[in-house]
């Protein structure tokens, strides 16, 4: 890229995403923030995670979950609609639903990320927020990319995204991506294919059709990976790449999705929009799980391990529709809309195990922490005990409305409602069905003394239904959906012509009746779904945005975020008074791009972290600080190249915390070289 003369190829001036209705996000009454494909280019990211460092208030958790306000969760949207060909079951975060596949940004056009509860609009869901994945589409004039990219690790990618028009009225696009890298990890690697098709039928300018299909293939070698095992203070107790797992193990992810949509301006005044999304997913899932440390011996530590293959599927279907209208009543202006949305699922699991031999019939061998043997036993020769195939079917219904009121320029308001209806069955061990109706809401204001600057207040509300597999009685259910509410006050600006976009909230969260994983796991004592309702907790803090050009050439996005998070209600007095997990208290995010040259760049990215706790897990994680740089040289207006530095300090840190002691701390990943050469052959 050359020098970049507008904000517009960073900053997105406005978003449907909150409303279901285009609007600026300085009339927004809620935090909001946009990043574009020229963010993700850049920074040359590939996975979701990694884009975390630019969002105040979202930090990263144990492989797809985040941290988003302080509540861990997997809130993902594809184009605003539900079904995530990376996730598992609706609704569980803990088992079932368990994901290791982080979103991959290859086919991701921008990434909207939306603040505070979405329930009003989008149904169950945490109160942190939730992230919308918007796929990139076909282009009105012929245009196409082609990218090669080299790195540390044995990284190998290339890709190729091809669109234009095949008629008067006809759109179309093709593209596919392909990756294969190791990892600092031992015996850890991954492999990702993903293709893509789309087509775009312009009617006229009233109505439009588009359809998208999209393959992803994804292999991880020597994985489930988890972390190093520290102490209680968070010391790695060996090597970070130390790995439980065998050359052998390995997670094999397929998923198929379809998506259709129309678009409809009525001369009437009413704009219409529908979607429906449809995905198979599938996910075998071969590892050595740790079990725990053995005492030391004079050759070191060594971690019991058993033997995990667990096969996942989803079919999933979601349909949406809704309508909007621009109404006047005197001098008030109303932007009304109204929706429905149905989402079902289809979910099958089973699971195999062979225990360590420190137990009695064990047959997986230990391994040393620092002398590990790997392929001491072939995992082909294990005895496997199998467990009772579990299947659900999920399903939710929700019908929504909604009123933006412009009383006049100085003061707008915003009232949303939804009622929830949630019908489940399934099958694990015995027949279940729970069946419930939730509501939720948001009110908000935005008063705007002057043009460019907009002070605003919300209140809203969240609910999150528990899942599905731990309604039945042997695991203490049926459980009432955990509640939550937020109030949040912000200010957004716009300064120096536009150029820099200014925003901060302040934000208050109570949620109650958490459910967390019984220890005893249910009356029987063996239902890894067991859990307890004994939680509340409150999250408040501060969030600080800055993006724009500082000059012509220098671009910059900034944030820092304070969270204060704390357990307010627990059977284990012991927790009460500590931060909820993996919750930094401050974070610091910075981008900056300076061309001091027309075709000629740099980069800075930062990332600083405070530590953070895992209180039921009783460890710790310290803060870090990394750092990164890159070179972007564009030699014509069709090739570039780019190299970056990624860890330039090569710090030892933990990303996060996993669930319990045995699994330790992820860490960080090294230093980093990475080469991309780009090449647009249609732009002469």
């Amino acid at each position: 890229m050359a020098v970049v003369d507008s904000l517009k190829e960073y900053h997105l001036d406005e978003t449907s995403l909150a409303t279901k209705t285009p609007v600026k996000l300085l009339d927004l009454p809620q935090s909001v923030q946009v990043y574009p494909n020229q963010l993700i280019e850049d920074r040359a990211i590939l996975e979701g995670n990694e884009l975390f460092r630019n969002v105040s208030g979202l930090n990263q958790s144990t492989y797809s979950a985040m941290v988003f306000r302080g509540f861990t969760q997997r809130e993902i949207l594809y184009n605003g609609a539900r079904g995530n060909p990376f996730g598992s079951l609706d609704g569980d975060v803990n088992n079932a639903g368990f994901s290791t596949s982080q979103i991959r940004l290859t086919n991701i056009q921008r990434v909207e990320v939306l603040k505070g509860p979405t329930s009003a609009l989008y149904g169950a869901g945490e109160p942190g927020g939730l992230i919308n994945y918007v796929t990139k589409q076909p282009k009105e004039v012929l245009d196409g990319e082609l990218q090669v990219r080299f790195g540390s690790f044995g990284q190998k990618y290339a890709s190729g995204d091809f669109s234009g028009p095949l008629g008067k009225r006809l759109l179309a696009r093709g593209a596919f991506y392909f990756e294969d890298r190791d990892s600092f990890r031992v015996n850890s690697g991954a492999r990702n294919s993903d293709g893509v098709l789309n087509l775009t039928y312009k009617v006229n300018d009233r109505h439009r059709f588009s359809g998208e299909a999209e393959y992803l293939d994804q292999t991880l070698d020597g994985q489930r990976t988890r972390g190093i095992p520290v102490t209680a203070a968070g010391s790695f107790l060996t090597y970070i790449q130390w790995s439980a797992n065998e050359p052998t193990d390995k997670i094999r992810m397929l998923g198929r999705v379809l998506q259709l949509r129309g678009e409809h301006n009525f001369a009437s005044g009413w704009d219409v929009g529908y979607t429906f999304r449809y995905l198979e997913y599938e996910n075998n899932d071969k590892y050595h799980e740790p079990r725990g440390l053995n005492a030391a011996t004079a050759a070191g530590q060594t971690m019991r391990r058993e033997y995990r293959n667990f096969f996942r599927s989803n079919d999933d279907w979601s349909i949406m529709a809704n309508a909007s209208r621009q109404v006047k009543t005197g001098s008030v202006t109303h932007k009304v809309v109204v929706g429905a949305e149905r989402f079902d699922q289809d979910h099958a699991f089973r699971s195999a195990r062979a225990r360590e031999t420190e137990v009695a019939g064990g047959q997986v061998p230990a391994l040393d922490l620092f002398q590990p043997v790997y392929r001491a036993v072939d995992p082909a020769a294990y005895r496997l005990s199998a467990f009772p195939v579990a299947t659900g079917q999920t399903s939710r219904t929700g019908v929504y409305g909604q009123d933006q009121i412009i009383l006049n320029r100085y003061v707008q308001a915003l009232i949303s409602g939804r009622v929830n209806r949630y019908n489940d069955k399934c099958f694990s061990g015995v027949a279940l069905r729970y069946q419930d109706t939730a509501l939720s809401g948001r009110a908000a204001l935005v008063v705007k003394p002057v043009e460019h600057i907009s002070l605003y207040g919300n209140f809203a509300t969240s609910v999150t239904r528990a899942p599905l597999f731990s309604q039945a009685p042997s695991a203490n259910g049926p459980f009432q959906p955990e509640t939550g509410w937020q109030g949040e006050t912000g200010v957004k600006s716009e300064w120096l012509n536009r150029r820099i976009f200014l925003t901060g909230a302040f934000f208050h969260i109570n949620k109650a009746n958490i459910l967390r994983p019984d220890p005893v796991m249910g009356p029987q004592g063996t239902n890894v779904n067991a859990l307890l309702a004994v939680g509340q907790a409150r999250s408040r803090g501060v969030e600080l945005n800055l993006e724009g050009f500082l000059t012509s050439r220098w671009y910059v996005t900034a944030n820092y975020a304070f969270v204060s998070t704390e357990i307010t209600k627990d059977n284990t007095a012991a927790l009460l008074g500590k931060p909820l997990a993996n919750e930094p208290r401050h974070t610091v995010g910075l981008f900056s791009r300076y061309n001091f040259l027309k075709r000629t760049g740099v980069s800075l990215g930062l990332e600083n972290v405070s530590e953070r706790r895992e209180p039921f897990a009783g460890i710790r994680a310290d803060g870090y600080l990394v750092a990164d740089v890159g070179l972007y040289q564009e030699f014509n207006n069709w090739s570039r190249l780019q190299f970056q530095v990624t860890n330039v300090a090569n710090s030892t840190y933990s990303v996060s915390s996993l669930f319990a002691g045995r699994v330790g701390n992820m860490p960080g990943q090294p230093r980093a070289f990475i080469l991309t050469l780009t090449v647009n052959p249609f732009r002469h």
